[in-house]
């Protein structure tokens, strides 16, 4: 559901849902807002959308989509550093061997906001205008500079990917 549609059926619930998403993102320290004068020249300020969800459960769900679209292959992002890894039969496999073997308990877990945990890369800085509904952030003169990936951008999967391999790494 778009933006707008979402507002129209249930102003205070979803703006409700946008505000812990605000906060979420907050939290994980994803971007800051800076002047848009201290964007460098040149720089492509990117656009997003808002991807609005009733749960099954009734609940609520928005995430800020970057329009990774826009991005351009050897100036937003390296062409290297989109692959997504996937996983395959025999990996699930040797994950639930080990699991046996070390006496893990297993469970599977819905994590809000995953891809928010990956960081970018320093080179792979991205600019993007203030999504409409995020009042805390309202000026005309402000965009956000993002410190982690966000849905929808290339780097998005591979950088949530590095930090699931750092957990992995400290077990």
């Amino acid at each position: 559901m778009k933006y707008n549609e979402a507002m129209n059926t249930d102003h205070n619930g979803w703006a409700k849902a946008v505000e812990e998403e605000h906060d979420r993102m907050a939290k994980n320290s994803v971007w800051m807002s800076i002047k848009l004068s201290a964007v460098p020249n040149g720089a492509k300020i990117f656009t997003s959308t808002w991807a609005c969800k009733l749960k099954s459960n009734r609940k609520k769900r928005v995430c800020i989509n970057g329009h990774g679209y826009e991005q351009i292959d050897g100036i937003h992002y390296d062409g290297t550093s989109i692959h997504t890894p996937v996983i395959n039969k025999v990996s699930v496999r040797i994950m639930v061997v080990l699991a046996l073997m070390a006496d893990w308990i297993g469970r599977v877990n819905n994590v809000k906001g995953v891809f928010l945990k990956g960081e970018l890369e320093e080179d792979d800085k991205m600019y993007m205008w203030v999504p409409q509904g995020l009042k805390k952030l309202n000026a005309k003169d402000v965009v956000l500079l993002f410190f982690n990936a966000i849905y929808g951008t290339k780097q998005s999967a591979l950088a949530f990917w590095r930090e699931l391999l750092k957990c992995m790494k400290d077990m």
